[in-house]
């Protein structure tokens, strides 16, 4: 074994150190292959996280979020503990480290042996910790995908928070302006009112965040590599709008409003969207 920790510190500081990003993939194989554990790994990491520099400390945690990217699957319900309170402190240091918590969150939330109660320590630290419209598209993308396999495998954990995960979630993508991530933010809010989510106080507050694009408009730059398509939103968008009775107050009003357009797509996108909601109401 003492062989195996020569072999492990190498390659941590190789990449921490050293900036050699290819060890990221040469210790996830020794983690696949048995050849040391993620424990390890973040024992290795130990003097790159106690570093004064928040660069250094960075690093480690990067690396450590590259592996479990790979090897989460393997983990046991114990590792997963220690992980998830490793990350949850972490959130609380120095804003550039930020981006790799949340990659190795995401990871995390991938596994089917989360402990239980940590669906919802994992969310409050992020509504606590974390200002997610500051954070660059791929970092708040990160935000959405861990909301998204929360709500996916640990519904009732989230439920238990009531309003105060609504709150949350409004506040986590309010402002948002990337189509990428529009998709993901209506995905949520689908969730939320498709599955019974008790909206508390914040029904209008859910209505606002998401009815703000309404009707949508846009147009996908040309050569678009990710492939979003304007009628791809104003589905999307439409579901969440017309999705429940409880929104019926505010929406009428906006449709109302945006019929006396001059825009014809605005108009038929309004009734297109009446139409939705009355079918969703007399079901």
């Amino acid at each position: 074994m003492a062989a195996d920790n020569s072999v492990l510190l190498g390659l941590v500081e190789e990449f921490v150190s050293g900036q050699v990003d290819s060890k990221a993939a040469e210790t996830t194989t020794g983690v696949k292959t048995g050849q040391f554990t993620v424990l390890q790994l973040v024992e290795a990491l130990g003097f790159s996280l106690t570093s004064s520099q928040p660069q250094t400390r960075g690093r480690g945690v990067q690396l450590l979020s590259q592996v479990l990217q790979e090897c989460y699957s393997s983990l046991s319900e114990r590792e997963v503990e220690v992980l998830i309170a490793f990350y949850e402190n972490r959130l609380k240091d120095h804003y550039v480290i930020t981006p790799h918590v949340l990659q190795g969150l995401k990871a995390l939330t991938k596994c089917s042996v989360l402990p239980p109660g940590s669906a919802v320590s994992i969310l409050k630290s992020i509504f606590q910790d974390v200002h997610v419209q500051s954070l660059m598209v791929t970092d708040r993308s990160c935000v959405y995908n861990i909301l998204i396999n929360l709500m996916e495998s640990r519904e009732e954990e989230l439920k238990g928070l009531g309003a105060d995960f609504i709150f949350g979630f409004v506040q986590s993508v309010d402002g948002e302006r990337d189509p990428r991530n529009l998709l993901l933010a209506f995905q949520g809010a689908r969730n939320i009112i498709h599955r019974g989510y008790d909206l508390g106080k914040f029904v209008e507050e859910l209505f606002e965040v998401t009815s703000c694009y309404f009707p949508i408009d846009f147009s996908p730059p040309p050569n678009d590599p990710h492939g979003i398509t304007q009628e791809e939103l104003i589905l999307s968008l439409r579901a969440v709008l017309a999705g429940t009775s409880q929104f019926a107050e505010f929406l009428l009003p906006l449709i109302i409003e945006k019929l006396d357009s001059d825009v014809q797509s605005s108009k038929v996108d309004s009734l297109q969207t009446l139409d939705l909601g009355f079918i969703l109401v007399i079901k």
